[in-house]
């Protein structure tokens, strides 16, 4: 395709397990502006690009990304620059190697970017439903940050999923790149907070539909997916996602050392804690088993108890297959 309108930049490390879904289900869109897939792989060991290959698909190109190990940048962070610059569409649109779109996403994603309604969109994400606890609460977990961004939005303090997001291409030469922006293990909020500091506002739209990727397995797997993705610089956004949940644990204390109408009010607040993530599940319409909302905080909780030894403890964070320090 010589000159798409857009361009679906996806970066893979290992992905040999889905790339083949995430690129059938792209396929299988209807009514789509002309698209690019680039897939960039970084260093992949386990067949992924065999699997891409195999699929013989006309709108995709493959690049080969070769870390600079003299760069401070991540090799998702140069991965996604040569993606980014490479790319030949209006528009470039991101997903994860481990994803499956709902049809008509790439119309309801790019539309509003194409026809100057909106410079960046933002959709919801939603995890491949397994059937487990650990899935479950990723579900509620990616509404509930979606959701949370989407309210900050309106201050310029939004976050993104890079697994289902979309952008003015001209946008990351404006901010200079991941090279202004700096190294980071969360390349997709810090891209978001360069654009809406120079004014640009990103739309949250939940009728695009969300992008399902694969789910962490195991405890342990998540434990270091919340390390890398705690690792961002202070804003808006981290700071209520920290002191909203902490005004729980308050209540709570207040409780249990004083009770009187301090039962009453840590009810109350739970009830909206429970009240805000059931609204978020049901606004992105996904559906993690029942009762996952209600307790969602405690399990949040839960896991902050093991992460928060892990970074005290200065451990490294691990992603795309390097270790990086926090």
């Amino acid at each position: 395709m010589d000159d798409p309108f857009v361009s679906i930049v996806i970066t893979t490390h290992n992905e040999a397990v889905g790339i083949g879904l995430t690129l059938r289900s792209i396929a299988a869109q209807r009514d789509a502006p002309d698209f690019e897939v680039v897939l960039v792989d970084d260093r992949s060991s386990d067949g992924t690009i065999e699997v891409a290959e195999a699929l013989d698909l006309d709108f995709l190109r493959i690049l080969h990304s070769q870390p600079d190990p003299a760069s401070p940048l991540t090799t998702r962070q140069q991965a996604l620059d040569l993606g980014f610059r490479d790319a030949k569409g209006e528009v470039i649109l991101t997903l994860d190697g481990d994803s499956a779109v709902p049809g008509g996403w790439i119309s309801a994603m790019a539309g509003p970017i194409l026809n100057r309604q909106a410079v960046a969109m933002a959709g919801p994400i939603t995890f491949n439903p397994s059937l487990t606890t650990i899935a479950s609460w990723q579900i509620a977990d990616a509404a509930y940050y979606w959701q949370v961004s989407d309210l900050l939005s309106r201050w310029g303090g939004a976050g993104v999923f890079f697994g289902n997001f979309g952008f003015r291409a001209d946008l990351y030469e404006e901010v200079g790149g991941f090279e202004a922006i700096g190294p980071t293990l969360t390349e997709d909020l810090a891209f978001a907070q360069a654009i809406q500091a120079r004014g640009y506002k990103i739309t949250f739209r939940p009728d695009v539909g969300a992008v399902a990727v694969a789910a962490c397995t195991d405890v342990e797997s998540l434990i270091d997916r919340t390390m890398r993705v705690s690792a961002g610089p202070p804003s808006l956004l981290a700071a209520t996602l920290t002191l909203w949940p902490l005004s729980l644990l308050l209540v709570f204390l207040l409780m249990v050392f004083f009770g009187g109408w301090f039962i009453a009010l840590f009810i109350s607040r739970f009830a909206v804690g429970a009240w805000f993530v059931l609204s978020a599940i049901e606004r992105v319409r996904t559906h993690p088993r029942e009762l996952n909302w209600l307790t969602y905080e405690v399990f949040a909780f839960a896991l902050a108890l093991r992460v928060i030894p892990r970074v005290l403890k200065g451990e490294r964070s691990q992603w795309g297959g390097q270790s990086y320090e926090r």
